[in-house]
């Protein structure tokens, strides 16, 4: 906690208040929605440069448990999104960290937005076809963060800046380098979790790297681009262009 209240602070933390005593609580953290290239149907031109909108990432979303159930929290995602849309701020979006969230942050106007794919990999005796291949490379929070940007340049994306790649690497998170790709890591209980993984290499591939070089590990969870699976929900301020009609967004706090 203290290491997110030093890089983050709390100017954009909402409280509900009632006799004095704080009841509910959301941090509302600036970000932005970035597709570099943008694709053009019916168009003589190829791309075309598109710049950042604002967002605001919701987050750490909380209220005292005799509380809940009474619309507080509703109340408070309100007045977040109103002063988004004072500030001409693009909209606001979140994780929502199971499907009855999910539900409920759609009744109260989110619709799903960001998308992304997932496998799961065991460790097995043999891995045939993916026994000769080079070595990964650790790479620092900065460098990641440049090579996310080449990779992500044809997708509507949460441009997160240099500074909270390295508040992520701070947790625990490593980041590689494997021939063109390049992936997050880190590891919970006892499954290796890729995050991100951009690039074209199988993710079989990446699983066998994976398992040859922590041996005491059985299972690896990548995710990666994709349509299938909802990971993020948004509210938009104002109507967007028909052709936005997906995003992509990992690395939730949850």
């Amino acid at each position: 906690m203290n290491r997110f209240i030093t890089h983050f602070g709390t100017e954009r933390c909402y409280v509900c208040e009632i006799t004095g005593e704080i009841v509910a609580m959301a941090f509302a953290l600036p970000s932005s929605i970035s597709n570099k290239i943008q694709k053009f149907k019916n168009s003589n031109l190829k791309s075309q440069p598109q710049n950042l909108t604002s967002l605001r990432y919701v987050y750490a979303c909380a209220t005292r448990p005799q509380y809940r159930r009474q619309g507080v929290m509703a109340k408070l995602l309100e007045t977040i999104y109103n002063e988004a849309c004072r500030e001409n701020i693009g909209g606001i979006f979140l994780h929502a960290a199971d499907q009855n969230l999910e539900n409920y942050y759609r009744r109260l106007g989110f619709e799903n937005f960001f998308f992304r794919d997932s496998a799961t990999f065991f460790k097995q005796r043999e891995r045939e076809g993916y026994k000769k291949h080079t070595d990964m490379q650790f790479i620092t929070p900065d460098v990641y963060s440049k090579k996310r940007l080449q990779k992500l340049e044809n997708y509507y994306f949460i441009d997160w800046n240099e500074s909270f790649f390295y508040f992520l690497h701070e947790t625990g998170m490593q980041f590689c380098e494997y021939k063109n790709d390049i992936f997050s890591l880190s590891i919970e209980n006892e499954t290796i979790i890729i995050d991100e993984l951009l690039g074209d290499t199988p993710k079989e591939e990446i699983a066998s790297l994976i398992f040859k070089h922590f041996t005491d590990f059985k299972t690896v969870e990548i995710s990666y681009p994709g349509q299938k699976n909802c990971y993020g929900q948004i509210k938009w301020c104002k109507p967007q262009n028909e052709n936005l009609c997906k995003g992509y967004f990992t690395f939730a706090m949850e």
